[in-house]
């Protein structure tokens, strides 16, 4: 019976089964994290998530969140092998071979269109630099943070979701359809809101374009960690409604549509033209260069 259910209907169905699983089980693997370290620390669950909210207290939320990213990365392995279908992370798209530059200018995008919001609000008056304060041991832990946050969701939103709806259907509506999935995981953020929702599905074009391509994630990933990291850990934005103490203290005035407010500039209208610049670079960057490798490879064969 399932045999004669349409390709692109199987594969939604796969997905969705993939996202209910993951949400429970990253979901179920998160508390018992934190119970873990309120146990270690030997303070209560809700004494953990207030102290977890000070600057002081960082490596609590960082331990905090990496031990979840540590557990989304494992349901993603899980799922398949649950359903008798063993893969490696290669098979994902994490693969290094031959693609250490094209990582290099995923990270070099993302620091540039991240550079350009901030440059760009600040001349229109909405940020305000307090202070400037570096602590090396904070800095280099949301290095270690934001490299795993973009491994965990690249693998999760591109590495399996993408590559599974690309199985089933034209790569352009899998990419739309994933990018829609990925703004919907997001619904649960603090500050969550209309233009944050559209901006996140901006994001989903922009961090799965690449891959429709390319089928890698070393791209997708250099991309969504320098965005996050020079967001968040840099300019003192935070990061999809998540407070992240950076190196630039800033004061955010104007309305909430201009400034993204408690979202952070994810949420602001100035990111859409940002984050359409990304996308068109890289579908005309990259979309070339695939058509460019594939006349290459049916050159090799005809030879």
């Amino acid at each position: 019976m399932f045999n004669a259910v349409p390709i692109w209907l199987k594969a939604l169905i796969n997905v969705a089964g993939f996202l209910l699983f993951f949400i429970f089980f990253a979901g179920l693997g998160r508390i018992l994290f934190a119970y873990l370290l309120a146990n270690i620390y030997g303070i209560s669950l809700n004494q953990l998530y207030e102290l977890s909210s000070q600057p002081k207290h960082h490596e609590k939320l960082l331990l905090q969140e990496l031990g979840g990213v540590i557990v989304e990365i494992l349901a993603v392995w899980l799922f398949p092998v649950l359903l008798g279908n063993k893969l490696t992370f290669k098979q994902f798209g994490l693969d290094w071979r031959g693609k250490t530059k094209d990582f290099a200018s995923g990270c070099l995008l993302g620091i540039i269109l991240i550079t350009a919001g901030f440059i760009i609000m600040k001349i229109m008056g909405f940020v305000q630099v307090v202070k400037l304060e570096f602590h090396p041991i904070i800095f280099m832990s949301y290095i270690i943070f934001f490299v795993c946050v973009a491994i965990s969701e690249e693998l999760m939103a591109r590495g399996y979701v993408l590559s599974t709806l690309m199985k089933g259907m034209n790569k352009y509506v899998a990419l739309s359809t994933s990018a829609l999935i990925f703004s919907g995981l997001h619904l649960m953020n603090n500050h969550i809101a209309l233009v944050p929702l559209f901006n996140l599905v901006l994001a989903g074009y922009l961090l799965g374009i690449y891959f429709i391509f390319h089928k890698n994630l070393m791209f997708p990933i250099g991309l969504h960690f320098t965005w996050n990291f020079f967001q968040g850990a840099v300019f003192g934005f935070e990061v999809s409604g998540h407070n992240i103490q950076g190196i630039i203290t800033q004061n955010v005035m104007g309305n909430i549509l201009w400034t993204g407010g408690e979202f952070g500039f994810e949420g602001s209208i100035i990111a859409v033209p940002v984050v359409m610049a990304g996308i068109l670079f890289i579908y005309f960057c990259y979309s070339k260069k695939s058509s460019l490798e594939k006349e290459s490879l049916s050159k090799l064969q005809e030879d």
